[in-house]
């Protein structure tokens, strides 16, 4: 189990590396992995690089911002997002 595992990180990783976009990495995982688009999303999340480059993005781009509040609007107590007041805050998901 381990090695897919492995395997799944190390392509987030590279896709980090190489600038890939948001749409490009949750395809790339999915296909990869055959999870749904939530778990996809987690598993990018788990990603230092990515958590951090969506926490800045979703305080920042007035587009991000609003497909977060929707996110948390669809996902509910189990969204992957958080808000406090005006400020979003991807939340360091566990992936197992």
């Amino acid at each position: 189990m381990a090695g897919p595992v492995l395997q799944i990180l190390e392509l987030v990783d590279r896709l980090f590396q190489e600038k890939a976009s948001w749409p490009e990495l949750i395809k790339e995982i999915r296909g990869a992995s055959s999870v749904d688009i939530l778990t996809a999303e987690r598993i990018a999340f788990s990603h230092t690089g990515w958590r951090r480059l969506c926490n800045h993005r979703i305080n920042h781009d007035p587009e991000c911002k609003k497909q977060a509040a929707r996110h948390i609007k669809i996902h509910g107590p189990s969204s992957l997002i958080s808000s406090v007041g005006e400020t979003f805050s991807v939340a360091a998901p566990e992936v197992t």
